[in-house]
């Protein structure tokens, strides 16, 4: 496991929480309650988004390096995201966690591999 592509990872998972959480402060999504507890849920989500991508690099779905990033970081961040999906806005929140995990994935790829 590289330590460098992990703190990348993290890194860009942090800073995916604190903008994910500023930006459904000042969204109005129908069916999300804006609560701190659900505020810390987002940006803790992000957070892990981060972690399993840089644990997941030696994980193999496609041929082609970072086409592999890109898949496996899209993949993972849906399957993180899916618990705070129940919350409400979830097919929002599914789909940033997504974006999240892509640009996560390919960066720890590029930069830390």
């Amino acid at each position: 496991m590289g330590m460098k592509r992990l703190a990348i990872a993290i890194v860009i998972g942090m800073l995916a929480g604190i903008f994910c959480a500023y930006g459904t402060t000042v969204a109005n999504v129908p069916g999300l309650v804006m609560t701190m507890p659900l505020l810390a849920m987002i940006f803790y989500n992000r957070l892990i988004i981060g972690l399993t991508v840089g644990l997941a690099g030696g994980v193999i779905l496609v041929k082609g390096k970072m086409l592999n990033a890109a898949l496996r970081g899209v993949v993972l961040g849906a399957i993180v995201s899916i618990g705070i999906s129940f919350n409400g806005g979830g097919e929002l929140l599914i789909l940033f966690g997504m974006v999240y995990g892509l640009v996560a994935d390919l960066l720890a790829t590029k930069f830390g591999d």
